[in-house]
């Protein structure tokens, strides 16, 4: 009787070494690919009514529609990436030669330096030195973090060509997910009802509402003042018109707002005597700034309530743990978790 007990106690240890073994193996397998696997769950979550309105359109052929949105999401994602690779490539040229010919016949002695409290002499002396001598000292004391420097440079290049794989991935999912959206929707709803009876639909449903808030009061938002913004700065003749309107993007996502970075752009405009354009985003900062709080109330409004410090903890550290992707996972996460729970507190004052 002991031998049975022990050899049905090595089976069980056995089965759940195998089984640990699978799962650890699965997940080496299909990490590469989680990331977007659930970037495109919410991305079709959140354009699967936009879709169905182009299946319509389109004869009510879901394959075609399938398309659109692949080629719109692809565009979504190639045009911003040319446009800040245009915009180096245009301004690069600039930077070099102000590097090259930088001396005290280019740079303001800025004596109003001197006038800022506890740090200004300090800073005043700072850039007499960098006028004296044409930068040399300043090189000097940058030289042993260049290694630093050039380390980082090659990480951010490496970060740049995975997020190009994730957004690759994310649009390969989301065509499929389109493409066969109603059996997905019903084998997760099997699933959470398997895994829970009472809470697995609600949990469900919940995380679409989750998911279709943040992407439609915060991204939704975030894009078209981005739009508005960087068309703005395309009419004004601004420098790294690409990377200033990612900047944009990154402060809007991150619930900062346009002013930051527009109002830096007109400061720019009229510094450089270009007035008529200094007005002008002016104007345009004022309508962003009026836009940003109406969308992005009535949206979140729309799906779920959502406190600002969810939304902002999200996106920064989405954007610190993931990366660029890190901006659309993180408030998701966020959102989720802090519905779960509210949830979960609501349930408990109800019994």
């Amino acid at each position: 009787m002991p031998t049975n007990k022990n050899n049905d106690l090595l089976k069980l240890i056995l089965n759940l070494i195998i089984i640990g073994l699978f799962i650890i193996i699965t997940f080496q397998v299909v990490e590469p690919f989680l990331f977007g696997f659930f970037w495109a769950l919410m991305v079709v979550i959140t354009t699967w009514p936009f879709m169905i309105i182009c299946q319509e359109r389109l004869f009510n052929k879901r394959i075609l529609a399938v398309l659109v949105m692949m080629l719109i999401l692809s565009l979504f994602f190639i045009i911003p990436f040319i446009l800040i690779v245009m915009s180096i490539a245009k301004n690069g040229g600039y930077l070099i030669d102000f590097a090259k010919n930088l001396s005290h016949h280019q740079l303001p002695t800025m004596d109003w330096l001197n006038n800022i409290p506890l740090v200004g002499n300090e800073l005043y002396l700072k850039w007499n030195d960098l006028i004296n001598h044409d930068g040399s000292d300043l090189i000097k004391q940058f030289q042993p973090y260049f290694g630093t420097m050039v380390t980082w440079t090659i990480s951010q290049v490496t970060n740049i060509g995975v997020f190009l794989f994730h957004c690759a991935i994310m649009i390969i999912f989301s065509g499929l997910l389109f493409l066969k959206g109603e059996e997905v929707k019903k084998h997760v709803y099997h699933f959470a009802h398997r895994l829970s009876k009472q809470h697995g639909e609600d949990t469900v449903t919940l995380a679409g509402q989750s998911i279709r808030a943040v992407a439609l009061g915060v991204v939704v938002t975030a894009v078209t003042l981005t739009l508005i913004g960087g068309l703005s700065l395309v009419l004004t003749n601004m420098p790294f018109v690409g990377l200033i309107t990612l900047a944009l993007f990154v402060c809007c996502v991150a619930q900062i707002g346009p002013v930051i970075i527009m109002a830096s752009c007109s400061i720019w405009q009229f510094w450089n005597d270009n007035i008529v354009a200094g007005i002008v985003l002016v104007i345009v900062t004022l309508v962003l700034t009026t836009l940003d709080s109406l969308m992005r109330t009535f949206l979140i409004k729309r799906g779920v309530d959502l406190p600002f410090l969810v939304i902002l903890f999200g996106v920064i550290g989405g954007l610190l743990a993931f990366g660029a992707m890190g901006l659309f996972i993180g408030p998701v996460i966020l959102a989720l978790t802090y519905n779960f729970i509210q949830a979960w507190i609501e349930e408990q004052d109800d019994n």
